[in-house]
Formats: structure tokens, sequence, C-alpha cells
């Protein structure tokens, strides 16, 4: 449907500036999109992807990588549990 790859697409980009400007100012060389949306799969980060080379153009994000989360949705939800686990661990 072509309205529905436009939407993507425009999803697409919007997620490509703001991953390239996080990513300019932490300098991190790998972007991992999870929960739900990750399940869209190349439908979206064909276009992120596309879209990441306009908008990281510093040299060093030029290389940035963007993958899905291999914990797909339960990802936040490990990662919040990793996080309550280290500060109780103090």
């Amino acid at each position: 449907d072509p309205v529905a790859r436009a939407a993507f697409d425009r999803a697409g980009r919007a997620l490509a500036a703001a991953i390239a400007a996080t990513a300019t100012l932490v300098e991190t060389d790998i972007a991992v999109i999870g929960g739900g949306v990750a399940a869209a799969g190349d439908i979206l980060f064909t276009p992120v992807r596309t879209h990441l080379a306009e908008y990281a153009t510093l040299s060093f994000v030029d290389g940035l990588t963007v993958t899905p989360a291999t914990l797909g949705t339960d990802a936040g939800l490990i990662g919040a549990a990793a996080a309550a686990t280290m500060l109780l661990t103090r």
C-alpha cells in the first residue's frame, strides 16, 4: 500500500534524524530499536537506514549502525530490571 509505505518513510526519516542527533551528542556507534516498533522489520528499518545517511554526516557518526533489539518487546522490561538490580546491589 503506497500510503502505508509513505507513512513508514516519514517515520523512518524522523527516527533517523533523532538517532543521528542523539548519536552526535553521546558519540555512540550503534542505535538499538526495541519494543513493538522493532517488529515492523525492514518496512521501518530500511527507510531509517537510508535517511540516516543524510543526517549522520559527521565523521564520528558516519558508520552508525541501527539494529533491532534482540529481546524484542521485553527489552525495556529487562533493562529496567537490570538497572534496579544494579541499584539494589550497591
